[in-house]
C-alpha cells in the first residue's frame, strides 16, 4: 500500500517579490514530480501576515506545518511575495520553519513598481494612488528586505534569482533552483518557457520625468547596496539602473 502523505513544517518558502515573476516560477517547481504545493495547492498562504496583530503561538505553528502534505521523496513548500517585505515575518518563519530552504526572486524595481502599481488598483480599487504608490516603492527595497531575511536566515539556505536571467535562460536557472532544492535535475518541463502569471501590461502607463526621478533617488541607493550584498544580481539587466554596473561606472 502507498505510504500515505505526512506533513510537517515546509521544506521551502519563497518570500519575495511580488509583481516579479514568481508566479510563473513557483507553477514551474509544481510541474517537477518531487514538489507538492500547500494543502488546496495555493501559491501564497499568507499564513504570517495575521501575526502583525496578535502573537504567533504554538499552536499557529502546528497549523501551519499541517499545510504541507507529502509522500515520501516529495519536498512540499509555498511562494507568499509579502513575507520579506513584512518586517515581523523573517523572523516567524525562523521559528516555524527553521530549515526551510528560502527563495527569492528580484525584478528590475522600476519595473516592478509599474506592475505593482496597477496591480494593487486592480485588486482594491477603493485604493488611494498615493497608497498604492507609496507600497510599491516600499516593495521595492530589496536592500532593507534581504537584510531583514539574512538577520533570521543563514544566507547558506536562501536561493535568489534574478526574474530578467530566468527568462533569458529558463532551463538553466530552473536547473539551478531544483540543486539548490535537493531534488532530481533531469526533470524538464514542457511549458518552462511559456510565462504565465496576471500581467499588467496593458494597465502599465508611461513615467514622466519628475517621478522618474524620484524613483531613481529612493531606489539607486537599495539596487546599489543589494549588488554589493549578493553577487547573483547583475545590475547590467535592469534597464533602469545599469548605470550602477561595474562596467559603465566611471572609474
Amino acid at each position: 500500500m502507498p505510504a500515505a502523505p505526512a506533513t510537517g513544517p515546509p521544506d521551502f518558502i519563497g518570500v519575495g517579490t511580488q509583481r516579479s515573476g514568481t508566479t510563473w516560477w513557483f507553477r514551474t517547481l509544481l510541474g517537477h514530480p518531487q514538489i507538492r504545493a500547500p494543502r488546496g495547492r495555493r501559491k501564497e498562504l499568507h499564513y504570517f501576515d495575521q501575526f502583525c496583530g496578535r502573537e504567533l503561538t504554538a499552536a499557529d505553528v502546528a497549523e501551519y506545518h499541517e499545510l504541507f502534505p507529502r509522500k515520501p521523496g516529495q519536498i512540499a513548500g509555498e511562494w507568499t511575495p509579502r513575507y520579506m517585505h513584512d518586517f515581523w515575518t523573517p523572523r516567524l518563519l525562523a521559528r516555524a520553519a527553521p530549515e526551510a530552504k528560502l527563495l527569492i526572486m528580484f525584478r528590475d524595481p522600476i519595473e516592478r513598481f509599474r506592475s505593482g502599481v496597477p496591480h494593487r488598483l486592480s485588486r482594491t480599487p477603493d485604493a488611494r494612488m498615493e497608497a498604492a504608490t507609496a507600497d510599491a516603492i516600499e516593495r521595492g527595497r530589496y536592500a532593507t528586505q534581504l537584510r531583514r531575511v539574512l538577520a533570521y536566515h543563514d544566507e547558506a539556505k536562501l536561493l535568489i534569482l534574478q526574474y530578467e536571467k530566468c527568462v533569458a535562460d529558463p532551463a538553466g536557472q530552473y536547473r539551478r533552483t531544483l540543486e539548490f532544492l535537493g531534488v532530481g535535475t533531469e526533470h524538464r518541463h514542457e511549458e518552462l518557457e511559456r510565462r504565465r502569471g496576471t500581467t499588467q501590461a496593458a494597465q502599465k502607463k508611461p513615467l514622466w520625468g519628475d517621478l522618474m526621478d524620484g524613483l531613481l533617488a529612493a531606489l539607486e541607493p537599495e539596487v546599489a547596496e543589494l549588488a554589493a550584498m549578493t553577487q547573483e544580481i547583475d545590475v547590467a539587466l535592469w534597464k533602469n539602473f545599469a548605470h550602477l554596473a561595474p562596467e559603465n561606472v566611471p572609474a
